[in-house]
């Protein structure tokens, strides 16, 4: 499929998914945005990724959930015969694709109310609102980002939540062996890919120091994604950073390496050992 004819169908997939959010949300959403490197037209047509962000007015209810539900089954449907719309609830569920193909699509629907929003002050945690704040296109409802202050983030902020922060990625990520056998390799492969980037990311933040994170630098590794190795070879060594230039490239290579069953385990053992360092890391202080 040449660049251009995949560039317009993964805007039709993006605008179908925003279509049926407002048909079938509409009067529930607070606000919805695309989010990330779509959103800044840094799309990799070689693994195109669509970030969603849905923020359901008060509170959400299983209703909205089984309506997203039927929203996220349509989408695959509707494009069934043209790709593969692979919807993934990152980092806790990596749903398996009802049909594979060589053209795929993968959307991530990120779900939160604002009554949760408000409760925790921030979307799962202040360095991923911040992500989230210095990356979005409002696209319906109200411009709940904009709005809301996330504070300073601190050291102590970021050792409080770490530890679970690195467990809701790393307890998906350790079982996964158990879900995706040798024709799976492009799944497992898949699936420790983003669970490894995202393991990079918080590890930044991990070892930033107070005047870092109050000027908010760990923003800067999301739009500069070369630059992450050089900071983990400072901060973690040569070993760490090796890990990272292993999962970025992994990144980059995404179709060359997607059916190697050798890759896939490799970077899986990669993301796991990145998450072994992060966690000394935040040992040691």
């Amino acid at each position: 499929m040449e660049n251009e004819e995949k560039t317009a169908l993964v805007e039709e997939v993006a605008k179908g998914f925003e279509s049926k959010c407002k048909d079938k949300l509409g009067e529930r959403l607070e606000s919805l945005y695309i989010t990330g490197s779509y959103a800044f037209g840094k799309i990799s047509l070689d693994r195109p990724d669509v970030n969603f962000l849905l923020i359901i007015k008060e509170r959400t209810s299983p209703q909205d959930y089984l309506l997203i539900g039927e929203i996220c089954r349509e989408i695959v449907k509707d494009f069934e015969d043209r790709c593969s719309v692979r919807l993934e609830f990152r980092p806790f569920r990596f749903i398996n694709p009802k049909t594979k193909s060589d053209c795929e699509i993968f959307l991530n629907p990120i779900i939160q109310s604002v009554e949760e929003i408000k409760n925790r002050g921030c979307i799962f945690n202040k360095w991923f609102t911040e992500g989230l704040k210095s990356a979005n296109k409002l696209l319906y409802g109200k411009d709940f980002l904009k709005t809301l202050e996330v504070g300073e983030i601190t050291k102590e902020d970021i050792f409080h939540g770490a530890l679970f922060d690195l467990a809701f990625f790393t307890i998906p990520l350790s079982r996964a062996p158990a879900q995706y056998g040798k024709e799976d390799s492009d799944l497992l492969f898949n699936e420790a890919l983003t669970s490894g980037k995202m393991m990079c990311y918080l590890g930044i933040e991990i070892a930033m120091t107070e005047e870092e994170l109050a000027k908010k630098e760990y923003t800067n590794y999301i739009k500069n994604k070369e630059t992450i190795a050089d900071f983990y070879k400072e901060r973690y060594g040569e070993e760490a950073a090796e890990l990272v230039n292993k999962i970025f490239d992994a990144r980059e290579n995404y179709l060359t390496y997607k059916n190697e069953r050798k890759k896939a385990e490799e970077i899986f053992d990669a993301a796991l050992r990145m998450a072994g360092m992060i966690q000394h890391k935040l040992s040691s202080g």
